[in-house]
């Protein structure tokens, strides 16, 4: 028997994971992938999830994701994620997909003019990524950000 839970996660996002795993109609839980075993560290059994102190919201345009989980999950962790996990699994996606963008995009900038917007909406088009879904301001200003951390990062090192 497996259990289905919804978890709220940017779409964006779910095409990002879709690229990688099969997301509909089901994402499988399974340890055999990074997003399986850290939905796997979020489970929760019934009993164990209380009234959360604060009301976690991840955005208005959110979409379900389902989660199949398998049985023994369900008896050795549980079978709930909180919101707050639901959040965070969010970030940690959102992580991921900021590490490979600055990996695919930085390579094949030379200093021509436009070469970043081009290799930015490439990089949007490979996880087929809308306009609607994740604007190229947005994913500019994503970029931005992540190498000025990452030249931040090695400049202490």
């Amino acid at each position: 028997m497996k259990f289905v839970h919804p978890v709220a996660i940017k779409p964006f996002l779910k095409r990002y994971m879709a690229y990688y795993f099969p997301v509909d109609p089901y994402f499988e839980l399974t340890e055999k992938n990074r997003f399986g075993n850290y939905l796997i560290s979020c489970l929760r059994p019934k009993t164990q999830i209380q009234k959360e102190a604060f009301d976690y919201h991840i955005s208005d345009n959110s979409v379900k994701l389902k989660v199949s989980i398998p049985e023994h999950y369900e008896r050795n962790f549980g079978i709930i994620i909180s919101k707050r996990h639901q959040l965070r699994f969010n970030q940690f996606l959102l992580d991921d997909f900021h590490e490979r963008m600055v990996e695919y995009v930085y390579p094949q900038l030379t200093g021509r003019k436009g070469e970043i917007r081009m290799a930015l909406l490439n990089f949007r088009a490979k996880f087929q990524i809308s306009e609607d879904e994740l604007g190229y301001k947005t994913l500019e200003k994503m970029y931005e950000r992540e190498r000025h951390r990452a030249n931040a990062w090695q400049s202490q090192a």
